[in-house]
């Protein structure tokens, strides 16, 4: 008795090793190469002016440093629904690119779950979901431990009120004592001439800083 089965699945066979020819469908279709995978975007922190003084954004959006957190060792302390509603600025790979900011101040802590928030002075960093458009600074002063952070790792409002008054205390003071002069119609007493500042010592210089990242 005449069995084709056989003979149909050999061929079968030879068709797939010489080719892959589908029987069904006919030639297989060529595979398109799979896209090659997009590279990392920067970080951006850079130091904006803000109603509430300097600050430091990313991509528009301020950010902030949480009071409850420690800056030594760096340590978040913001977790759960706290950081669902202040998103950690999250590092990725390669230095972050900075404007206004030294980047000796910018390092990296790691989160208890496992991921790397960018720091500033030592601060976690944080943005605000309150925020909705660029350059708000809603989330200042929330619950007395959220601030705006500035360049230099310290609140935003903090440095900008020392910066005022320090400058407040330059311009009232007086030390040649040339106004009084003036006014009483005397001479006024020269002061003493400046003396050459010394060479720097070549072994006491700065040898330069570089990422804490």
């Amino acid at each position: 008795m005449f069995r084709p089965m056989p003979l149909l699945v050999g061929a079968a066979l030879a068709l797939v090793a010489l080719g892959g020819y589908d029987v069904l469908r006919g030639a297989p279709e060529p595979v398109a190469p799979l896209p090659a995978a997009a590279a990392p975007v920067p970080i951006e922190l850079t130091a904006s002016l803000a109603p509430i003084g300097e600050v430091v954004t990313s991509s528009g959006a301020t950010l902030y440093r949480f009071d409850k957190d420690t800056a030594k060792p760096a340590k978040s302390n913001c977790a759960g629904q706290c950081a669902t509603t202040w998103p950690p600025v999250l590092a990725v790979d390669g230095a972050p690119k900075l404007t206004g900011i030294e980047p000796a101040l910018v390092g990296i802590t790691v989160r208890a779950d496992g991921t790397r928030q960018l720091t500033l002075a030592g601060w976690p960093l944080y943005r605000y979901t309150g925020d909705t458009s660029p350059g708000q600074t809603s989330g200042e002063g929330v619950g007395g431990s959220w601030h705006a952070v500035g360049p230099l790792g310290k609140p935003a409002v903090a440095a900008g009120k020392s910066a005022k008054r320090s400058s407040q205390s330059v311009g009232a003071s007086d030390p040649s004592g040339s106004a009084g002069a003036e006014g009483s119609g005397q001479g006024a007493v020269p002061a003493p001439a400046p003396q050459p500042a010394p060479a720097p010592d070549p072994e006491s210089s700065d040898s330069g800083g570089g990422y804490g990242y």
